[in-house]
């Protein structure tokens, strides 16, 4: 009889796999992390999909006074890829769309914000994409952001 070990193995590791959660998200900025809340998300195996979305209303506002804003985005074990949007609140594009968009290969890096000014208020979408052995999906967190004296 063959032994089961390799078998028992693979099991193993796919269950492991499949035991893992979303990444954990934190954003610095200037040394202060940014409080934010979770938007929606989406969690895939091969046979489902399910996708949720918070709508949050109280979306925290952070403010700090350091320019130019540089983003530290850490994103843990199963990123791959950290993308975001950012909008300025103030005086929105006159496509409705983000002022600025961004992209860090990985689970973390750093990104300067090119059109983030004082003085005015803007709303930074960050989504995480992640995958595991049998798993993936993608997490989306919110915050605000204003560069203030």
């Amino acid at each position: 009889m063959p032994s089961r070990v390799p078998l028992a193995a693979i099991l193993v590791a796919i269950l492991l796999a499949s035991c893992g959660g979303r990444p954990e998200l934190t954003v610095t900025i200037a040394g202060a992390t940014v409080p934010m809340v979770l938007s929606s998300t989406t969690d895939r195996t091969g046979c489902s999909s399910e996708h949720g979305d918070a709508f949050p209303q109280n979306v925290p506002l952070t403010t700090i006074n350091a320019t130019p804003a540089t983003l530290h985005v850490e994103a843990g074990q199963g990123a791959t890829e950290i993308r975001g949007w950012i909008y300025d609140l103030d005086a929105p594009s006159p496509s409705g769309g983000p002022n600025e968009e961004f992209s860090l290969p990985g689970a973390s890096g750093a990104y300067q914000a090119r059109s983030i000014v004082p003085a005015r208020t803007y709303s930074v979408t960050v989504n995480v994409p992640w995958s595991f052995l049998v798993t993936e999906g993608e997490v989306t967190h919110l915050f605000r952001l204003r560069i203030g004296p």
